[in-house]
């Protein structure tokens, strides 16, 4: 079980897209090509699972539908952390009405989500600069 430190949940969560909090990116691997786009809307669940709105990352999510895994990092100087899991579209169902619900809140009918992004968490990493191995989950 993986226990997401609460510095960490409070850095990834940014449900209403607030300018104020560190901006969270998320990268795809499409054969052997990285890819790398910012979200805004991130909602951590609980220590395992962490949900994105996709608003605007098609390829991100084209990426996640071939199976490619993502890895997830947010930063403020020299402080941050990095997730690595799975990915799953959702288009339908609680986890895409939460998003829907989310970025309704903060642009009203402006932007309408394309789907939700469910992350499971495998492995936390903190970004701070240290020796030695940086995996802390």
């Amino acid at each position: 079980m993986v226990k997401l430190p609460e510095e960490a949940k409070e850095m990834l969560s940014n449900e209403f897209c607030n300018k104020e909090k560190p901006l969270v990116w998320i990268a795809t691997v499409e054969d052997g090509n990285p890819h790398l786009a910012p979200v805004c809307f991130t909602k951590v669940l609980d220590n395992e699972k962490l949900l994105i709105a996709v608003n605007f990352a098609s390829k991100t999510m084209e990426n996640i539908q071939k199976g490619s895994k993502v890895a997830i990092g947010s930063a403020i100087y020299y402080d941050g952390y990095m997730i690595k899991g799975t990915g799953k579209i959702i288009k339908e169902g609680e986890h895409f009405e939460e998003v829907k619900r989310m970025v309704k809140e903060r642009f009203g009918e402006k932007i309408k989500p394309q789907a939700a992004i469910l992350v499971e968490i495998e492995e936390v990493y903190s970004l701070k600069p240290k020796p030695g191995s940086k995996r802390i989950a």
